[in-house]
């Protein structure tokens, strides 16, 4: 079900400054006030939606598509909806992209401190408290996860702030981390393990569990990681969904799998602009990289550079990765009710994608459909990396990975790759299973700023659409990859965004940024 967006959020984020002249300390009878809220369990429950509505997409390039484009997985040629400059490495202090993702996580981290601040003394029970503050500290600590994640050294803010202290300095990332699993922590011991009814899609433990292994993972705590993943799979609350496509349709929302999402319904709190739909299906910009393509393997498990493999590549889609037709809209494929044909199309690549693209919905403007956010295949590959990474290479690094292949269909790591592998072999094999798994899911881009693999940030190539044109024989197309962007890995910058400069004028004390800006 989709309620936890339900009550459209009247509180934005309560500000308040103190005075010392009792002429000012009104109470206003226009507005909110904590003087005047914080009364009763459904206010506070009000108060606590506000800190999930601030994560929604707050800009064109936070929207989780946008960083498939950032990554070597997608491209958009419109540099005016932010992730071009990103994937070309050619990201600067007023970027859009950096500045949206710098706000939207501060937003959430303020709205987080002024709840724990009021619900404090809020009229309702210690249970009510104890479980919505719990909520509160899971929402900040994955902001924070997101911003070390992007910006390495950030502030450390958990108290409402006031004008005399607000120009706050970077706190060093190893500190923000430690905080941020307190948070995760202090939620997984008080949060329930699943909601029924209109709370659905509020966090639970597992969420919590599960943001804290991709934070550990993120920062190379794989012991750690390792057993966060593992207690999310003791709670015994989630499972592989049978249907790998249907798993992010409308119609299967909610499913099994889905371990923490963002939940809109359609009309009063539909997707905000542009919406999936309206970016993935309309506009000309949602573009497929050959070399995410080429990337599935064949049925039999071999990648498709292999001459045993049975590839052809002037019948390039047959035979292959379910996971394939199931995320991306190919040549000659069904695209709502007739044949995608390249040469008709928009998009400089000759592919778009399917997976979260609703397509077909009668309005693409108000697209419902809920964003996965985190699902149970990632704990399975998350608990590998983390396994293989720790330098073990046992058999349930095997099993986990065979499993989330099971789901399709695909033959195991044991069937194809064989056993006995090392270190290397393996994490080739669990980044490869984490790219064809989690397409168009806004992964790709923080798996490369985590993994620093240089190498995956390289020329866009897609396909010459001029030859495939006939749309009354498509077995007369003739299939060959031509360079659509070049792309240079800045090695001055590493892997970190510049801290925003709109926000360093204004505070001076951020300074010096990230390298390279």
């Amino acid at each position: 079900m989709k309620n936890i967006h339900k009550i459209t959020l009247f509180i934005s984020i309560l500000i308040f400054t103190g005075c010392s002249k009792d002429l000012l300390n009104k109470t206003p009878k226009d507005q909110l006030s904590p003087a005047t809220f914080f009364k009763n369990e459904t206010q506070c429950k009000m108060a606590l939606i506000g800190i999930y509505n601030a994560i929604q997409p707050n800009a064109t390039p936070a929207h989780f598509y946008q960083f498939d484009f950032m990554s070597d997985n997608g491209y958009c040629q419109d540099s005016w909806q932010g992730s071009k400059e990103v994937g070309e490495w050619l990201t600067n202090s007023s970027s859009w992209a950096p500045y949206a993702k710098w706000t939207q996580d501060y937003n959430i981290i303020s709205r987080a401190n002024e709840f724990l601040q009021d619900i404090a003394s809020a009229t309702v029970s210690d249970d009510v408290k104890s479980a919505m503050s719990a909520e509160a500290k899971f929402l900040r600590g994955y902001a924070y996860t997101d911003l070390i994640a992007y910006f390495g050294d950030v502030p450390l803010i958990t108290k409402v702030l006031g004008l005399s202290d607000a120009y706050v300095s970077r706190t060093a990332k190893a500190d923000v981390l430690t905080q941020i699993l307190s948070d995760f922590n202090e939620a997984a011991a008080a949060l329930p393990t699943s909601y029924s009814g209109t709370d659905v899609g509020r966090a639970t433990k597992g969420a919590a569990l599960a943001y804290k292994a991709r934070v550990l993972l993120a920062n190379q705590k794989w012991a750690d990681a390792a057993q966060a993943a593992l207690d999310v799979m003791n709670l015994t609350k989630y499972d592989l969904y049978p249907d790998y496509a249907a798993t992010f349709t409308e119609a299967h929302e909610n499913n099994i799998e889905v371990i923490f999402d963002i939940q809109y319904i359609p009309t009063t709190q539909a997707q905000p602009w542009p919406s999936a739909a309206l970016s993935l299906t309309s506009w000309p910009t949602a573009n497929v990289t050959a070399d995410l393509i080429n990337s599935y393997y064949m049925q039999n498990g071999l990648p498709i550079t292999n001459a045993a493999s049975g590839y052809d590549a002037q019948n390039p889609f047959v035979n292959r990765d379910p996971r394939l037709a199931a995320s991306v809209v190919l040549p000659g494929s069904l695209f709502g009710t007739g044949t995608f044909i390249p040469s008709l199309d928009q998009v400089p690549c000759g592919a778009r994608p399917r997976k979260n693209a609703s397509i077909g919905i009668a309005d693409v403007n108000n697209c419902s459909l809920n964003t996965i956010l985190m699902r149970y295949a990632d704990i399975y590959l998350m608990r590998a990396e983390a396994l293989i990474e720790s330098g073990s290479t046992d058999q349930e690094i095997y099993t986990l990975i065979d499993k989330v292949r099971a789901r399709v269909n695909m033959p195991t790591v044991e069937a194809v790759e064989g056993t006995g592998l090392n270190q290397t072999q393996l994490r080739a094999i669990v980044r490869h299973e984490r790219r064809v798994e989690f397409y168009n899911e806004g992964t790709r881009y923080a798996d490369m700023l985590r993994w620093q693999d240089a190498s995956l940030v390289h020329d866009v190539y897609g396909y010459d659409k001029s030859l495939l044109s006939d749309p009354s024989s498509p077995a007369t197309w003739t299939f060959k990859q031509v360079k659509m962007e070049t792309r240079t890995f800045d090695a001055t910058k590493a892997w970190l965004w510049p801290v925003p400069q709109g926000d360093i004028d204004i505070n001076k004390n951020l300074l010096p940024n990230n390298p390279g800006y």
